[in-house]
């Protein structure tokens, strides 16, 4: 079974739109990968927290509801690409393969990765970010963490019930 660790840089008790910076390790049965570098000490800036757990989170749901198919991160931490055949989901790096668990045990890594991190987090998120995205009826809006990742978690946990059903 897989392994994802998202972990916070420290010094950030002053960001409150959620915007927390940190690193994300990713250990598998077969290898890692890591958004740290070697090059800095401290690992480098890493990535943004909150958007990558909401990639993550919506294409592994997506993944899981159609039963097949892959889902490549949108780059902001460490490429990633899932790919669900039958009965097994196999997660690469690069062109690496750094894990085959079946998508039950995925889905629990995965899981159980965003609950830590809205544990650890979320609840310091006071306000939206100054950035925007379209919403579901087209309309523009302020990205508010305090909403897409709860939403994000929701949707996720409807996809993951869904294997056992």
């Amino acid at each position: 079974m897989p392994e994802f660790i998202y972990t916070p840089l420290v010094g950030q008790e002053d960001v409150e739109d959620g915007l927390f910076l940190g690193h994300l390790d990713i250990t598998g049965n077969a290898g890692t990968a890591t958004t740290r570098t070697n090059r800095r000490p401290d690992g480098g800036m890493g990535i943004i927290l909150f958007p990558d757990l909401v990639d993550l989170l919506d294409g592994v749901a997506e993944l899981l509801r159609r039963g097949r198919g892959r889902f490549a991160t949108s780059g902001m931490g460490p490429t990633l690409t899932f790919k669900l055949k039958g009965d097994v989901m196999s997660i690469k790096h690069r062109l690496k393969v750094i894990d085959e668990s079946s998508p039950q045990a995925v889905a629990d890594a995965v899981w159980t990765a965003a609950q830590r991190l809205s544990e650890s987090l979320l609840a310091r998120v006071t306000t939206s970010t100054e950035h925007t995205d379209i919403t579901e009826d087209g309309s523009i809006g302020y990205i508010d963490y305090r909403v897409q990742l709860p939403a994000a978690m929701s949707r996720f946990q409807e996809a993951r019930r869904s294997l056992t059903s």
